[in-house]
């Protein structure tokens, strides 16, 4: 990846949206140029395009990480059936205290309260979940994980 790649990248970052004849210009080099570097970092990995939904605008009030402690021997089981929920928007194993994190939207606190106590209390080897409803969001760089996604696929 050379300077005129990440320029690229700092630029569709701003606004993926920008065509190829305004990228031409703001990074100095031909509109022929912009399209093949796109389509490189796309067949590599490097980017992906998608719509990033908004989900107040969508209609959920409630935004919510749950972390869970579960049985280790289970944890593939229980993140790839809460992979499957509707309301589960992101899922990672992780380390420390807590063994899988989730992110989730709700319409409401009381649908948020029978996801926890008709569903995730039901889920055999789940042991203990603790739940943060996200008050206000201050960043949010969309993407940032996924680049563990490729590492931990490759370990």
């Amino acid at each position: 990846m050379d300077e005129l790649d990440r320029g690229l990248i700092t630029e569709l970052a701003k606004d993926a949206r920008q065509s190829s004849v305004e990228l031409s210009r703001k990074l100095g080099v031909s509109e022929t140029t912009i399209r093949r570097r796109i389509q490189h970092l796309e067949e590599n990995g490097t980017i992906t395009f998608t719509a990033i939904l908004d989900p107040v605008k969508l209609g959920y009030s409630i935004i919510a990480i749950i972390a869970l402690e579960v049985d280790l021997g289970s944890i593939d089981k229980i993140s790839e059936s809460l992979a499957l929920c509707p309301n589960v928007r992101y899922v990672s194993l992780c380390t420390g205290n807590h063994d899988i994190f989730i992110g989730t939207w709700f319409h409401s606190s009381g649908e948020l309260t029978q996801f926890v106590k008709d569903y995730l209390a039901k889920v055999p080897g789940i042991r203990k979940s603790e739940t943060f409803v996200i008050l206000d969001v201050k960043k949010d760089e969309v993407g940032w994980l996924r680049s563990l996604e490729q590492v931990n696929k490759d370990s």
